[in-house]
């Protein structure tokens, strides 16, 4: 029977769980699906970048993203992190901000700070910003009433800002992931049902001012593009439309490794990063889609496992912030490639190339498994 659990330190709503003896193999499920989705993703970026380019670069990058994965796994406590979380938001902020004016610009957006030899993403890391951000919040402004806008006000104003400086690089598909990720914590908090009626009925006027003030006339055909692939096919539909051959291309049991026509033939773009699970599809096929699927959700699922038993607010809304990043970067990657979304520039977990992407996803995990350990060390009472 689902009811109303209450943490030590505030109301979280989610299944009641036997709080008495937690899932030990949880880390052992994680640390072999990290390893296995990482090891499939590397393999297939190898085919994706027709060589070895990528691949020698995303391995590379693994000394540092698997030393966050050691580094938050088991060096830092989650009680640490809770600690300091305003500290790495602020940080964070910062960094957007310093992008707005000093970052460098590729693709048509800037969105990179480089020093020297490095080069990093700072948005990718506002995802996991906005994670801790909510967890934070609602652990340290504990209520029993359920809570009202005036009471999220400042919560609020810093999401808004982090959504703002993510938008104005332009990058709407990162803005309106770190927005989802808030908006899956929010669905397992007590909100006052007409501050959600107040919201709901505010909606069409912000889509219809965000569509006629602030986005950019190639956003607008993406998502026109949505509805018919063909309105634009030589320029802003052609990536959805190669994307579907690749996929369509693969049947049942896909045309071997390395053996795709589309990415090794060079007419599927962004065959690295945003459309790479084409490139696994069409050399996979369906069955070899459905084993991604299934350790995606896996990993979903044992991510709100986690959080059903963790020990406090903090935690629990943490896990769920966590595994709604995996989970909707995941998602919305899949439906990108499949036509069934606009084209936002979405990587997908474990497989799209970038040293941001992947320490975020690598971070995640990790912090993953230091509340699954902090929640089998006891419980409060």
């Amino acid at each position: 029977m689902k009811s109303k659990r209450k943490h030590s330190d505030g109301v979280f709503l989610l299944p009641e769980g036997d709080l008495k003896k937690p899932n030990s193999p949880q880390i052992t499920l994680l640390i072999l699906l990290f390893c296995g989705l990482l090891g499939i993703g590397l393999i297939n970026l190898y085919s994706a970048s027709v060589g070895a380019g990528f691949f020698w670069a995303q391995t590379r990058n693994l000394v540092i993203t698997l030393s966050a994965f050691v580094f938050f796994g088991w060096v830092v406590s989650i009680k640490q992190v809770a600690t300091y979380t305003y500290w790495f938001v602020a940080l964070i902020c910062v960094l957007l901000v310093i992008v707005l004016f000093t970052g460098r610009v590729a693709g048509g957006a800037q969105r990179w700070i480089s020093i020297g030899p490095l080069s990093f993403q700072p948005s990718e890391f506002a995802k996991l910003a906005m994670a801790v951000l909510l967890a934070r919040y609602f652990s340290s402004n504990r209520q029993d009433s359920p809570y009202r806008l005036r009471d999220l006000l400042p919560l609020l104003s810093v999401m808004g800002l982090i959504f703002a400086l993510i938008f104005a690089q332009p990058d709407f598909g990162t803005a309106g992931v770190c927005l989802l990720i808030a908006v899956c914590q929010l669905a397992f908090i007590r909100i006052d049902i007409r501050s959600i009626a107040a919201v709901l009925l505010a909606l069409p006027f912000v889509a219809a001012v965000g569509w006629n003030m602030f986005l950019m006339p190639y956003q607008k055909l993406r998502i026109l593009n949505l509805l018919n692939p063909n309105l634009d096919p030589q320029d802003t539909g052609y990536h959805a439309l190669q994307s579907l051959i690749a996929v369509g291309s693969g049947g049942l049991f896909g045309k071997g490794f390395m053996q795709g026509t589309q990415a090794h033939l060079r007419f599927l773009p962004e065959r690295h990063t945003d459309f790479i699970f084409s490139v696994f599809s069409e050399e996979h096929g369906f069955w070899g889609s459905v084993l991604i699927f299934m350790g995606f959700g896996l990993l979903t699922y044992i991510a709100l496992d986690i959080a059903k038993h963790s020990k406090d607010t903090f935690s629990g809304l943490l896990a769920i912030g966590l595994g709604s990043l995996l989970f909707l970067e995941f998602a919305i990657n899949i439906a990108m490639v499949m036509g069934m979304f606009p084209v936002v520039g979405i990587p997908l977990p474990f497989f799209s190339y970038g040293s941001s992407a992947m320490l975020t996803v690598c971070t995640a995990i990790g912090l993953l498994i230091s509340i699954n350990r902090n929640n089998l060390g006891g419980r409060k009472s």
